[in-house]
């Protein structure tokens, strides 16, 4: 796999070790920047919006044309091209106590135009102090007038008991006749310590599959699981995953010391991704080695379309979109990038062989990617910065 060889391995912040560091050891990189640098001359960067606060998923509302763009830190804000203003500020309800924490999802409900309501997905607020874990919450909330929210509106739909502060998840899109997919990590630590990722019998370290009606959620299929509301499992930390026209379910899966992979299932046809068994192709091994070669596939276990190692500067992979949208030369696949590198790739399908092409780096530590309001692409980084690729 291709990667941009200048970007060298980041270094890791003392000023953050008391802050990120996890039970493994890990410690969040410095936030960095440089410059955005494509490969296809097809493709040129601009940066529409600065800031300090991280940005990480938008919307459109489709009764205003503005855009609501989501922030780790719990704020809400719509863009009209021009202007950033206020939609709500979650704060007071959403955790931010570390890096993996805060508001993490949101999706509109099928009938939003007569309904106004939108489901978000966040953090609970909780103590700082200690391991500062706290539940993963599915509430739904209404719009009361243009791009504002109604805090009063707010209602919990679902509440999943996190046993680490980290591997939350939390990604949230509309998957068609009132049906939402939520993205869970398996509960946080290292190692999988909980063994939650083969436990289709908990919500951690799956995909939940819920139909929201009348204000409340319930599974939207029968899968046989433990728990009614599980469509996939084995799972370590779906941080973005979307639906192509053909059913597909592509889910970016973030690695521990190895591999970060890509995986393709079917929507409805529960699948086990093999964490913690399995990471990427490989047996996981808790030691920290990667294993050097491949074992034979079990009857269990679904493996991902495409890996790649921690390598380059490359850590951490965050999944962007199927594109049958944006720049035709992005388009008929899906698209994903790196947090470390901002690297960014698109992978095709070509003969039967699924491959990947390097599209360049985006110039920062990518958390997400959307669509603009030029039907553009835009990534969000972790300094705040959101860049349109156009």
């Amino acid at each position: 796999m291709r990667v941009n060889a200048a970007v060298a391995l980041l270094i890791i912040s003392a000023a953050f070790s008391g802050c990120f560091e996890e039970d493994d050891g890990f410690q969040w990189p410095e936030p960095t920047s440089s410059e955005c640098e494509l490969e296809l001359d097809e493709l040129g960067c601009t940066t529409i919006i600065e800031g300090s606060e991280t940005p990480h998923r938008s919307l459109i509302n489709p009764l205003t044309g503005n855009q609501w763009i989501l922030y780790l830190n719990g704020y809400v804000k719509s863009w009209d091209g021009q202007t950033l203003d206020w939609a709500v500020d979650l704060s007071e309800v959403v955790n931010r106590c570390h890096m993996e924490q805060g508001l993490l999802g949101m999706a509109l409900e099928a009938d939003f135009e007569n309904t106004g309501t939108v489901l978000i997905s966040y953090i609970e607020d909780g103590t700082c102090e200690g391991p500062n874990q706290s539940d993963l919450i599915l509430a739904s909330i209404k719009i009361d007038e243009m791009d504002t929210f109604d805090l009063d509106t707010l209602t919990v739909l679902l509440r999943v008991n996190q046993p680490y502060r980290n591997h939350n998840g939390g990604h949230l899109i509309h998957a068609g006749d009132n049906n939402f997919l939520w993205g869970i990590g398996d509960g946080g630590s290292s190692d999988d310590p909980l063994l939650n990722g083969q436990n289709s019998s908990n919500p951690l370290g799956t995909m939940y599959y819920v139909k929201f009606e009348d204000n409340t959620v319930s599974p939207a299929v029968d899968t046989g699981a433990g728990d009614p509301y599980v469509l996939h499992h084995g799972l370590r930390n779906p941080w973005r995953f979307d639906l192509d026209p053909d059913g597909g379910l592509w889910i970016a899966d973030v690695g521990q010391a190895c591999w970060e992979e890509v995986n393709l299932v079917n929507l409805t046809v529960p699948a086990n991704l093999g964490w913690s068994d399995r990471e990427g192709f490989y047996e996981f091994a808790d030691d920290g080695k990667c294993r050097p070669s491949q074992p034979e596939v079990g009857p269990n276990y679904t493996d991902p379309v495409v890996v790649y190692p921690h390598e380059n500067g490359n850590c951490s992979i965050t999944g962007g979109f199927w594109m049958d949208w944006g720049p035709e030369i992005l388009q008929e696949g899906f698209l994903y990038g790196d947090f470390c590198t901002g690297s960014i790739w698109v992978l095709r399908e070509q003969s039967g062989v699924w491959s990947e092409e390097y599209i360049g780096t985006s110039g920062g530590m990518i958390v997400g990617f959307g669509k603009s309001l030029s039907d553009d692409l835009l990534v969000f980084h972790w300094t705040g910065q959101v860049v349109l690729i156009g």
